[in-house]
């Protein structure tokens, strides 16, 4: 019961960025010390994809994994109070660093990535002739002179800045933030109609593997070099459900795995229901059962 009641006024004291509250309690669940509410971004289609992953996961293990949409910043200051149990998609070191930074020492951060090449990358539709930056750079005018964004507080439009420098591109293009959603839109009617676009992007993404787009080849390596994906807990969740954390310690994907989780999420009504279609295949169910041995 202090679990539940922790989780509802999480709910209502994280009203500071936080957006909404999610999660359906498990048949046989005793949601009053095993519900795990952990924070999501809308519009990051790796962490919606690996969040779901794990609800279907938790669930079959009865918990219940309740989500909540945050700003990253405000989702790590409240993981690192105990008003969240953790984020599950940390890009470390480099493009989440900065928010982690802040509240390492009061943060369970766990030993190894389960996924270990996550890149930051400039995309143009296949059918342009352009496949490096450098190239783009060259004919900016070509692409309006912009980069399409995606959110404004995310960590790679922080970052892409100093990618302009790098290339001395600052005063060529310009950044334009918006959304995920509406970067992938974008991408796609450009794609469709044959028609020079640059956006911000990252890999893996689903985008790669259902539209015709390429990542230009980082020429002058102006974006760091890759992250990896580190589940990050509270340290009171840490300390408490061991259990959670030593099969979450198991977690492992391969760049295949990955790309086709967010591919069968990305097609599905909701992310748990991806997650089910991907534990299906009989190699990605085996992958997930030896997490919790």
């Amino acid at each position: 019961m202090i679990k539940k009641i922790g989780a509802f006024l999480a709910c209502t004291l994280l009203a500071a960025g936080v957006s909404s509250c999610s999660g359906v309690t498990a048949p046989g669940a005793q949601a009053s010390d095993k519900t795990i509410t952990v924070a999501t971004v809308a519009g990051y289609d790796d962490t919606v994809a690996v969040t779901g992953l794990w609800t279907e996961l938790l669930s079959q293990h009865g918990y219940t994994l309740q989500t909540k949409q945050v700003d990253l910043a405000a989702g790590f200051a409240g993981i690192a109070r105990g008003d969240l149990d953790g984020y599950l998609n940390a890009w470390l070191p480099t493009t989440h660093g900065t928010y982690i930074d802040k509240y390492k020492d009061q943060l369970n951060i766990l030993d190894k990535p389960y996924f270990d090449n996550d890149r930051l990358v400039l995309v143009a539709p296949k059918s342009v002739p352009e496949n490096t930056i450098e190239d783009v750079v060259n004919n900016a005018s070509k692409y309006g002179s912009k980069i399409v964004g995606i959110e404004a507080g995310s960590g790679e439009m922080k970052i892409l800045p100093d990618v302009l420098k790098k290339y001395n591109a600052t005063d060529k293009l310009n950044i334009v933030a918006g959304s995920t959603p509406a970067t992938l839109a974008a991408l796609k009617d450009a794609a469709a109609k044959n028609k020079p676009l640059l956006a911000a992007l990252w890999t893996p993404h689903w985008a790669f593997a259902s539209m015709p787009i390429k990542a230009l080849d980082d020429n002058l390596q102006g974006w760091p070099k890759p992250d990896g994906s580190y589940i990050v807990l509270s340290k009171e969740f840490a300390a408490k459900d061991t259990e959670v954390v030593k099969w979450m310690s198991n977690f492992k994907l391969t760049d295949e795995q990955y790309a086709s989780l967010m591919l069968d999420v990305s097609q599905a009504s909701s992310a748990t229901d991806g997650a089910k279609k991907w534990l299906e295949n009989p190699a990605n169910r085996k992958a997930a059962d030896s997490w919790f041995n």
